[in-house]
């Protein structure tokens, strides 16, 4: 593989790091679930959801709330022509309740927690798509 098509790999998968922050701040579950291959996998907080359902699944009953996520330090390492790696540092701000993208500026002094996430990720017939998404808290706002 030559350096041009690990490049093309590499933006691959940042843009799916980008939609995925993209589409779970502004609340878009089906874009959401659908950067994951059919059988892939999110775990969160030890909670662990396999397929496309069952990440969707994930947001159904959540407490209403605002969120932004940061990502930043992405490193991708590229396996082959079909597989890759990486991780992607996370820090998140998130407001419980009933806010808007319409409401004014919300209050906040610090993120909620920071980590980073590990991923896999695969060529599809559909394009790439996360086969894992790990998310790993290393620091928590005290209550």
């Amino acid at each position: 593989m030559n350096p041009s098509e690990k490049i093309e790999i590499e933006w691959h998968c940042r843009r799916l790091t980008e939609d995925y922050v993209h589409y779970a701040d502004f609340q878009d579950f089906d874009s959401f679930a659908s950067l994951f291959a059919a059988d892939g996998v999110l775990e969160i907080m030890g909670t662990r959801r396999t397929g496309v359902d069952e990440i969707k699944g994930h947001f159904a009953g959540r407490e209403p709330m605002l969120t932004r996520h940061i990502c930043t330090n992405h490193r991708f390492d590229v396996t082959d022509a079909d597989n890759a790696k990486g991780t992607v540092y996370l820090m998140v701000y998130r407001c419980v309740g009933d806010y808007t993208e319409k409401s004014d500026p919300i209050p906040h002094d610090r993120p909620a927690f920071i980590g980073h996430y590990v991923d896999d990720y695969v060529r599809t017939p559909d394009g790439w798509r996360f086969a894992r998404r790990i998310l790993h808290i290393r620091f928590v706002r005290e209550s």
